[in-house]
């Protein structure tokens, strides 16, 4: 692969748009272990509010994808030998098909970081319209003072 080529990719991986239309991966494998992370979202998610556990669990996850997208990225970038994303110290330079799929599964991993950063607002047209009315009685009650 060519740099131009993977000039190419690593701009579509960063494009604001990369994640639109994008699934969260059913698995993403982590030093080498296959880690559920859709079945850990839609679980997640289905409660109403985020204990403190389990908002320890999402963090921990979170960060780890982070590291994960980071490593994947650097592989994609030719920093390899720094990386694990399945790779080795020892790969040969990246060929297409595998840039391909380094760069799918960075774009996975952003659509699973998009969905964990909303678990603890799942409504925001709840969260404004709350927010909305709070000020509305702010205002009412500095009216009432004032007469």
């Amino acid at each position: 692969m060519d740099e131009a080529e993977r000039e190419a990719i690593l701009d579509r991986v960063t494009s604001q748009s990369a994640t639109v239309g994008a699934s969260v991966p059913d698995e993403v494998t982590i030093d080498s272990t296959a880690v559920d992370l859709s079945e850990f979202i839609v679980e997640t998610r289905a409660v109403d509010t985020v204990p403190p556990e389990v908002e320890r669990k999402v963090s921990s996850v979170k960060s780890t994808l982070r590291a994960e997208r980071e490593r994947r990225m650097a592989r994609l970038r030719g920093e390899g030998a720094e990386t694990n994303a399945g790779d080795t110290p020892d790969d040969p330079p990246l060929d297409r098909e595998t840039a391909e799929r380094l760069a799918d599964e960075v774009v996975g991993i952003d659509r699973a970081l998009n969905a964990l950063e909303t678990i603890r607002h799942p409504d925001f047209a709840d969260a404004h319209r709350s927010a909305t009315l709070d000020g509305h009685e702010r205002w009412l009650a500095f009216v009432d003072e004032v007469r």
